[in-house]
């Protein structure tokens, strides 16, 4: 996909000067269906094969998750961290006792829920030369909280 951007400005004469380039974009889905209820998957590696793909060189790389129970976010690649992250997010939005919450009925999932809204939906990185510009040990996160089922996270890359 191709988008028109139109730069207008005007010169000493008040006559408006007219550039355009032309802006590039990419969207592509990872698919998961994992196996246990709750994982963190690093999916770094998956999204700088689609900012390559894309030939962007610079610009930005959305990546979200697209479903309400799943997450995308930031950090570091340590085990010892994601098991902080599991037993944190389990004492804020425990999943039993499951009559707990309102929401559960129809699905048992209500905690998974709270726990993509405390993770977040989706990160933001800048594209420089080529490559994901990403600050020491920052690495992309999906976040389960419901899983043992087909989810996907949009990868969306802009830029020139």
């Amino acid at each position: 996909m191709l988008v028109l951007i139109y730069y207008l400005s005007y010169n000493k004469y008040n006559t408006i000067n007219k550039e355009v380039d032309l802006m590039k974009s990419l969207r592509e889905y990872l698919w998961f269906n994992t196996n246990k209820r709750v994982e963190l998957i690093n999916i770094t590696d998956d999204v700088r094969q689609v900012v390559k793909k894309s030939g962007i060189k610079e610009g930005l790389c959305l990546v979200n998750a697209m479903h309400i129970t799943a997450s995308v976010f930031i950090n570091d690649d340590e085990p010892g961290l994601h098991n902080d992250y599991k037993k944190w997010l389990e004492e804020l939005a425990p999943h039993e006792p499951i009559s707990q919450y309102d929401h559960n009925g129809f699905e048992e999932n209500a905690d998974a829920h709270l726990k993509r809204q405390i993770m977040g939906r989706e990160v933001v990185v800048a594209i420089t030369d080529g490559k994901l510009d990403f600050g020491p040990w920052e690495q992309i996160f999906y976040g389960e909280f419901d899983g043992k089922r087909k989810k996907r996270v949009l990868v969306k890359v802009i830029g020139e």
